[in-house]
């Protein structure tokens, strides 16, 4: 399985507190059965320039794979974006994941408001990216449903369901909704630690293998690796 959404690096935000901390959570991911996992680190534009993540990102990633070991899981390098005015104007094609235009944009908690899809419209537009809106089960009950339909509708989007949903009654049946209505999905553990967040893979592919068969859990498997391979 492929984790599309993780804080792994060590020490570059609010996830993975150390080497240490990495190390284990990678361990985590591997005995659940997670082959790849996507690094991907909080990215703000207001707080610092894109140069100085990247390098700050890089050197997180060094460290962690001068320590690689037997079995370890890939590492991907992406990052997780949060949606702010003037986005459009920053070269956010080396914060897609690996090779791909694929682009996990988390949009902001706060009241929807009209220019959100309007500037990550015009960030596809720009740049070509195609837009993996991080978690968007997490706005079911903060944005109108209009707005939720109207993400389900951006052109080409992809949606990234964290593995938590699928254990909260109200959130499983959107998800389940979704994904028999023909949505593209990507899971991902958005796990930032060992204890209160933490990766929930194997559980998670109890519950998708229960809710939509095991043929959909293979055909997602082979679709996921596919995606991430597929070169912008």
């Amino acid at each position: 399985m492929i984790d599309f959404h993780a804080h792994i690096l060590p020490g570059i935000d609010d996830g993975a507190r150390d080497l240490d901390m990495s190390l284990a959570m990678l361990s985590m991911l591997e005995k659940q059965g997670v082959g790849i996992v996507a690094a991907t680190p909080h990215f703000y534009a207001h707080r610092q320039p894109i140069e100085t993540f990247l390098q700050e990102r890089q050197h997180a990633l060094d460290l962690l794979l001068s320590k690689r070991y037997e079995g370890m899981p890939v590492i991907a390098p992406a990052s997780e974006v949060y949606l702010e005015r003037g986005i459009r104007n920053i070269d956010l094609g080396p914060l897609c994941y690996g090779e791909t235009n694929l682009l996990l944009l988390e949009l902001p908690y706060t009241t929807y408001q009209s220019w959100f899809l309007e500037e990550a419209y015009n960030l596809c537009l720009s740049q070509s990216i195609t837009p993996v809106f991080a978690h968007l089960d997490r706005y079911l009950t903060m944005y109108p449903k209009d707005a939720i339909n109207e993400i389900l509708e951006f052109d080409d989007a992809i949606i990234q369901i964290n593995h938590g949903a699928l254990f909260s009654g109200q959130r499983r049946k959107a998800v389940i909704k979704w994904i028999k209505e023909g949505r593209t999905v990507l899971f991902g553990s958005d796990c930032h630690n060992l204890k209160s967040r933490c990766s929930l893979e194997s559980q998670a592919q109890s519950v998708i293998e229960s809710k939509l068969g095991k043929g959909w859990l293979t055909g997602y498997e082979e679709y996921s690796l596919r995606i991430l391979n597929n070169p912008a």
